[in-house]
């Protein structure tokens, strides 16, 4: 392909507006010649020399920016619309048509007294909070309250923001109350056991607001307001967070073998990895809840109300270090647990293989969470060879057709992705991509390694490099499209690039750098010269989803770029025009025999309307809408599921023993009862009869 690093350029919809706890405290330490102020003026005339000069599409910093930014970023602070005042933002409007000419300037006049006012606030709402729950709640009286900050406007005095208060806190005591004991909403011991539960978490939550890393966290914030109204997909990371996202890449870092999960401030164990250093203790379990954890010195830290990924980060650390969590079991027991640290290579998340058989034929069957490429080692870890890998064990097997899935995929490298269609479509253009003043169009020229008959799930979170993948196979004719009726719908691809930095070593001052962007520089085509910009790629055959009244592609973003397209490549499709034709027409037969299908999209469409309308404060009315909404989600999870005599059989390719034999299993398991899944196997089938 061309000789150009496209390597890592291609992220999609996942961490498109990261904020970095801490990040000029960690700029401070590294050099204390400067300021913050300092510091925070450099990087912002930083990130906005690179807006002006490195995006492929430019925004204008006017007046009109302005006035979007100044919204956007107080909306950002308090988007339930329970801190500010609607006079707030009267006080502020001095600044609305001038953060344009800050920006230009370097100024952080509106981010200060904004900042200013934001603390005041939220110190106000903590006491509030603390004032309602410090009685008994009286569950007889009748009140909503409606979640949805965008169908509500801001308090205009003090007296309406107690109530916003006094309503949010009743919701969250019930909402508290059902999960630890439903059959108990009238207990006044359960009210006072959940009111004391969402008392620490909120003050802890109010803790971290208004902690020292607050000014530097809101800072971080107020850049990602500015590069995300440029164009959704460009943020700004300070320089703590590159790291971070080197070990995502690499797949490997040095933990204890865990995935943590956030419910309302408390974080569990939603997982434990075989082969981790947490389950070969045989002393932590899925379910226990961490209460605290040890810092660097060995101190053990709430961590109650604490961001998930702060939690993260102190689990994480050197190899052959320890860590300590406080945990508390399902059963109420408290212990603690000393663990050491080690290498976890998340193989879980690599490609990998399976065999099913369906309508007496053997199918292949991929499967791909990113396209992922470790970026710091040229030896690491590649989506390409691992798929390779993968496909050749499917061909060892003689499978008569392949099914790639690519659901949830939120792309990754374009050089990965160019490799892995070349295994299916042999030589020639895969994609076009533009930068500001130059085209190019990345290929292969080695031969295909299977030939055979090919579909592609997607669903609407399939973004990015996912996209390119989808599309290169639809427009050679090579394979169909099944799933969402279009993907998520990102055409741009992000190269992280750095900012520079402040100092001067050769005079002894430290280096201090301003962080890294990742800015679209970039925008794919296919090889048809259409973008998949905001409409995405279509499916051939249509599968209704939960996701598809959500409202979280790539078109309902405000500040996404607009469709276009651009001359077609020069490539010949690997089907000719009658071929092709029979293979749509397959497709139309099986998109006819979708009627369990429509269950899921009736109760999906129930479960996004029931979630906007507001929730009553009675225990008794609370739980019949909480549990109208878990019957909605019973009934699309039930419904994709295949019944126990109808799951499909599942044969194991080789390579996964050990540790790695236990969650292959488990994914087998989930494959063999996946409605999707069986659904594409009637189109691959079919599409195999053709031949």
């Amino acid at each position: 392909m061309k000789n150009k690093n496209y390597l890592n350029i291609l992220r999609g919809v996942a961490g498109s507006a990261i904020i970095c706890a801490g990040a000029l405290q960690s700029l401070k330490a590294q050099a204390q010649e400067f300021s913050a102020a300092d510091i925070q003026k450099a990087t912002v005339l930083a990130v906005v020399k690179n807006l002006k000069e490195s995006h492929v599409r430019p925004k204008a910093i006017d007046d009109n920016f302005s006035k979007i930014v100044w919204k956007k970023y107080l909306e950002s602070l308090d988007p339930n619309k329970e801190v500010f005042l609607k006079s707030d933002f009267e006080t502020l409007r001095s600044y609305e048509l001038n953060v344009d000419n800050e920006l230009n300037e370097g100024s952080l006049a509106f981010f200060n007294a904004a900042f200013e006012i934001y603390q005041n606030r939220l110190n106000a709402a903590a006491a509030g909070y603390r004032k309602v729950l410090a009685v008994p709640f009286d569950f007889t009286k009748p009140g909503s309250v409606q979640l949805n900050g965008k169908l509500r406007d801001y308090a205009v005095n003090q007296a309406e923001l107690d109530r916003i208060w006094a309503q949010r806190a009743k919701y969250l005591i019930l909402k508290k109350m059902m999960d630890l004991d439903k059959t108990r909403m009238n207990s006044p011991a359960l009210e006072k056991e959940a009111r004391a539960k969402v008392d620490r978490w909120l003050a802890n939550t109010f803790k971290n607001l208004t902690g020292p890393s607050a000014q530097s966290e809101r800072f971080s914030q107020f850049l990602n307001t500015i590069t995300l109204e440029v164009e959704p997909h460009t943020v700004y990371f300070p320089p703590i967070q590159v790291k971070t996202m080197n070990v995502r890449s690499s797949r490997r870092f040095f933990g204890i073998g865990v995935e943590l999960q956030d419910k309302e401030g408390d974080i569990y164990i939603r997982s434990v990895r075989p082969g981790g250093m947490a389950r070969r203790s045989g002393q932590v379990d899925v379910d226990d809840r961490i209460v605290s954890v040890s810092n660097a010195t060995g101190q053990m830290i709430d961590v109650v109300g604490m961001p998930i990924l702060e939690v993260s980060e102190m689990v994480r650390g050197d190899k052959d270090t320890n860590v300590s969590l406080g945990l508390l079991k399902a059963n109420g027991q408290q212990k603690t647990v000393t663990l050491k640290r080690g290498e976890v290579n998340e193989n879980e998340s690599r490609a990998r293989s399976a065999v099913i058989q369906k309508n007496g034929k053997k199918i292949g069957y991929m499967y791909l969470s990113e396209f992922y490429v470790d970026a710091t080692d040229a030896k690491g870890v590649h989506a390409a060879i691992d798929v390779q890998t993968e496909l050749l064990k499917l061909k060892d097997a003689k499978v008569s057709g392949i099914v790639f899935d690519l659901r949830n995929n939120p792309g990754g490298s374009l050089d990965e992705v160019v490799d892995i269609a070349g295994f299916f479509l042999g030589p020639g253009p895969k994609v076009q991509v533009k930068e500001i003043n130059a085209l190019y169009t990345p290929t292969t020229t080695a031969k295909a390694l299977y030939n055979g008959p090919l579909v592609v799930m997607i669903n609407e979170n399939s973004a990015s490099a996912s996209e390119i993948f989808a599309a290169a196979i639809q427009d050679h004719r090579r394979g169909l499209v099944i799933g969402a009726p279009a993907s998520f719908g990102k055409g741009t691809a992000q190269p992280t690039i750095p900012m520079g930095k402040m100092g001067n070593k050769a005079k002894g001052i430290p280096n201090v750098s301003y962080g890294s962007l990742r800015i679209s520089q970039y925008q794919f085509y296919r090889v048809t010269g259409a973008s998949t910009q905001l409409r995405g790629v279509s499916s051939d055959v249509v599968l209704p989803g939960k996701l598809a009244y959500l409202e979280s592609r790539e078109k309902h973003r405000d500040s996404a770029l607009p469709w276009d397209s651009i001359a077609p490549a020069n490539y010949k499709p690997v089907n000719n025009a009658n071929a092709w034709s029979k293979m749509k027409k397959v497709g139309r037969e099986v998109g006819l025999q979708l009627n369990t299908f429509k269950i899921i999209d009736e109760n999906s469409k129930l479960l996004a309307e029931q979630q906007l309308k507001p929730f009553s404060l009675k225990p008794a009315e609370f739980v019949k809408q909480q549990q109208t909404l878990q019957e909605y989600i019973r009934k699309i999870d039930e419904t994709a599921r295949l019944p126990e005599a109808k799951r499909l059989k599942v044969i194991a390719t080789p390579g996964y023993e050990g540790a790695e034999k236990e969650w292959y299993g488990k994914w087998t398991e989930e494959l063999s009862a996946d409605i999707y899944i069986d659904k594409t196997l009637d189109l691959i089938t079919k599409l195999i009869m053709l031949k």
